[in-house]
């Protein structure tokens, strides 16, 4: 028996689709000359500056903690932890958004109320003294000094200051950093709603380009991010072989100033009609939260975001180890890849939207991850084999990947629109989002244990470079691609059409109470199996290396 949700042929959701778009001049036009204007610019840039800067500081793992503070590899486990919960708590923010308006208004003021509290956040990094590099040079840096020596001093002979001054840094910055992460993940989660709320009056061809443009300003802004992590923490203090750099208080006075732009955009270029607005209260709004949790057609959505995120998000272990030890990539090779790796995704993007948003999802994202699929595999293999290890022509390997990631966003926030309840827009956007997150984290912890037979983490087996270790990667690699591919291709029924078979499948009545416990209980339970998976990952790794 058909699926009541699918009993609709696929193909005529293009003709409906093409019926609507030639009623365009129904749909109100005033909406989108407001809507794509300066005024409204802050739509666009604050949740792309909220995205771009939650991305650089879980990346300043490293260079900050590890070689800098020099704390153990431990702590990343609280780090990962802390950034999860982060995640989880933007959800409560999405809720009072949705359910508490203030002063008529149930997305500006909380941004703003987010933007502020970040920044308060990057005041308190200011203020703090940070302590010199744990490690302990023989040698001061001067104009006759190469700072060459002194990155190899550090490699041969490492000394270190005293151990505990600076675990109590680490779990310092930590606490503070992850509030910085909350505080951007709330203004996101409302930008988010706002930018729903503005959307849904939109004619139906023009859904899905704001969201694009905000995909757009994030790629080119996470260039910038490698651009400042890759030169900016490229000298001895970090373990690189420059003079000079960045240092944690330039970045972190980088990180105020980005949030003040945030929070001036919010304030001035970010419009939101005063409303006679309802305060759903606690009950109402759960009464209207849980109907939607027993649509059918939502339950698969979130399902296909939680499973596709393990296609997108989860490569093989093998891959850095590959890029470390066969291809040698330098720092300064794989600063420019991604960067160019970025502004070719803004681009593809950019093209997306003009294109392809009113589309076939379905086949736009298959296309691009069994491109990917083949990209990898083929540039892997050849390194693997030791057929052309070239680190400049592994390059198209890195772009075709975030071209991939940024598509599927794209697509998660065009749901969000297209399936939304009125009034209870941020919460579910945010939902999705959390979906990804948690897919994304379960499926790296299980990467773990897939490729532990393979024993692809160890740097013995790229050291050895033997017949028997190329077809180890190699057979790790394939088992990954077929798991990306194949996986989504298994799930990606569960994911609406267009734009019109969304429309569709949000007024189907098809509802279950058992659905909605098991969509309320699994996103709960994901997340606290990720949390706890996470900080128990050391043992495991010794249980799994023994």
């Amino acid at each position: 028996m058909r699926d009541s949700n699918n009993d609709i042929d696929d193909d005529l959701f293009d003709t409906l689709a093409l019926v609507d778009n030639s009623h365009e001049s129904l749909c109100p036009e005033d909406d989108s000359r407001k809507l794509f204007s300066f005024a409204n610019i802050g739509l666009v840039i604050s949740p792309a500056i909220s995205i771009s800067l939650s991305t650089l500081l879980l990346s300043l793992y490293y260079q900050f903690f590890i070689v800098y503070l020099g704390v153990s590899g431990n702590l990343h486990t609280f780090y990962a932890g802390a950034h999860s919960i982060a995640q989880i708590l933007s959800v409560s923010f999405a809720l009072l958004s949705d359910g508490y308006p203030i002063f008529g208004r149930r997305r500006k003021p909380y941004q703003i109320i987010a933007w502020i509290l970040f920044i308060l956040t990057c005041v308190l990094l200011l203020t703090i003294p940070l302590p010199p590099p744990r490690h302990v040079f023989s040698t001061v840096p001067s104009i006759n000094t190469s700072c060459e020596m002194l990155f190899q001093e550090r490699l041969q002979k490492p000394c270190f200051r005293d151990a505990d001054t600076y675990l109590n840094y680490g779990l310092l910055y930590i606490i503070i950093i992850a509030f910085a992460v909350v505080f951007l993940n709330c203004a996101g989660a409302t930008s988010n709603g706002l930018i729903v709320d503005w959307s849904t009056n939109l004619p139906i061809k023009s859904r899905g380009i704001l969201q694009t443009y905000v995909i757009v300003l994030t790629s080119i802004l996470n260039g910038m991010n490698s651009f400042i992590l890759g030169f900016g923490f490229n000298w001895y203090k970090y373990a690189g072989p420059w003079c000079q750099g960045l240092t944690m208080t330039q970045l972190f006075g980088i990180f105020a100033i980005l949030g003040f732009i945030g929070l001036f955009s919010t304030t001035f270029n970010v419009t939101e009609e005063r409303k006679e607005l309802e305060t759903l209260g606690i009950w109402k709004f759960l009464t209207g939260f849980w109907e939607t949790c027993q649509m059918v057609s939502w339950n698969k959505l979130t399902l296909f975001v939680f499973f596709a995120s393990g296609s997108h998000f989860v490569t093989s272990p093998a891959d850095s180890m590959i890029l470390q030890y066969w291809i040698k990539q330098e720092s300064l090779t794989g600063t420019w890849s991604a960067i160019a790796s970025q502004f070719l995704s803004a681009l593809t993007i950019g093209l997306f939207s003009t294109y392809i948003v009113n589309g076939n999802w379905r086949y736009v994202l298959i296309g691009i991850q069994a491109v990917f699929s083949i990209v990898n595999m083929t540039l892997t293999n050849l390194a693997i084999f030791n057929v052309l290890r070239n680190q400049y022509l592994y390059t198209p390997d890195i772009v075709f990947k975030n071209v991939n990631l940024n598509m599927y966003l794209v697509l998660i926030i065009i749901f969000g629109v297209e399936y939304t309840k009125e009034g209870f827009e941020a919460t579910f956007v945010t939902c999705l989002m959390l979906a990804l997150n948690a897919g994304s984290a379960f499926f790296n912890q299980m990467a773990v244990f897939i490729a532990a037979p393979f024993d692809v983490s160890t740097a013995g087996r790229y050291i050895n470079d033997s017949r028997t270790d190329e077809i180890y990667v190699a057979s790790a690699n394939l088992i990954f691609n077929c798991i990306n591919f194949f996986g989504l291709l298994s799930v990606i029924k569960l994911m609406p059409k267009n734009k019109m078979h969304c429309k569709h499948l949000k007024e189907t009545t098809d509802r279950s109470t058992v659905l909605g416990y098991l969509f309320i209980g699994g996103l709960i339970g994901i997340n606290i199996f990720n949390i706890t998976l996470t900080l128990l990952m050391p043992y495991i790794q010794k249980k799994l290396a023994h």
